[in-house]
């Protein structure tokens, strides 16, 4: 919502470019709910929607048409406009569950996002990687929006989802004691191996109240558009995006936008960097050639 409303506040003041009618932003962005990464690929491919967030593995798996995309060629053409920040795999129990371990989770009542969400395809991930799959949990696939109430009354006893930190989910759960599932260094330098944008990280103490350091894996999120987006237009997304503006509102309204700077734009891309992008990225003295070559 902060990145579409910079994007409206942004675009069309003076000095901006401009793609439309002289005097008429070129942009309106509308925020909406999706269901995750996957969904937003799809959506984007289809022509539901002309920008979205997008977990850089799962991008990458549609860019090569690899994985869930399999044999789905309309999803190539996702490109990237910019990398944002890192989001966490944040396992989130109730502490009287007694879950100290990914193994732990077998037999236990736990969320894992919804079908369609970049969680749901690294939870899964992380599974195999410790010999379980999600049957051997009493999986439930909801957003974690909608988990709050049946972690307090029990119904469930855990959620999982990729996100920035600190993310609402468990905020609105501050005054339960909560325990954030390690995914051990080890095992997610074995999955970063298989899954390269998938990447060893942690979670740091103090974000939430009484939770240390917990090691888990992250992974880039990136704003994502279509090859078919003319370039002037991405070009004036780039330019609304990296505004004074939107950094600002950025900046105030989430800990996770002090760190989406210019100066990171192009961390965490896993695909090509749409034309327009690219030529703003020129014309501020980086390097966008240098992405695809990772």
């Amino acid at each position: 919502k902060l990145i579409a409303q910079g994007f409206n506040e942004a675009s069309g003041k003076a000095g901006a470019p401009q793609t439309g009618t002289p005097g008429t932003p070129a942009l309106v962005a509308v925020a909406q709910s999706s269901g995750g990464s996957v969904a937003n690929v799809q959506a984007l491919a289809s022509g539901e929607i002309e920008a979205g967030l997008v977990q850089a593995d799962v991008a990458a798996w549609a860019f090569h048409g690899d994985r869930v995309f399999s044999g789905d060629d309309s999803v190539k053409v996702v490109r990237a406009v910019a990398g944002l920040y890192s989001e966490k795999l944040q396992i989130v129990t109730r502490r009287d569950a007694n879950i100290r371990s990914v193994a732990d989770l077998r037999g236990k009542r736990i969320s894992i996002d919804e079908v369609g969400s970049g969680t749901l395809m690294a939870m899964r991930i992380v599974l195999d990687a410790h010999g379980l799959s999600e049957n051997d949990l009493i999986p439930m696939y909801l957003k974690p929006e909608f988990t709050d109430d049946k972690i307090v009354t029990g119904e469930l006893q855990g959620f999982v989802v990729m996100a920035g930190t600190p993310m609402k989910a468990a905020d609105r759960l501050a005054g339960m004691e909560l325990f954030f599932v390690p995914i051990e260094p080890e095992i997610a330098l074995r999955i970063n191996a298989e899954y390269p944008y998938l990447v060893p990280g942690k979670i740091s103490a103090g974000i939430y109240p009484g939770v240390p350091d917990t090691p888990t894996l992250q992974v880039h999120a990136l704003l994502v558009v279509s090859s078919t987006t003319p370039e002037d237009v991405v070009y004036e997304l780039t330019a609304a995006l990296w505004s004074e503006t939107t950094l600002a509102l950025l900046k105030d309204g989430h800990p996770e936008g002090r760190t989406i700077t210019p100066k990171t734009a192009l961390d965490g891309i896993s695909i090509p960097l749409h034309p327009g992008a690219a030529r703003f990225y020129r014309e501020q003295g980086m390097f966008p050639e240098e992405v695809s070559s990772r």
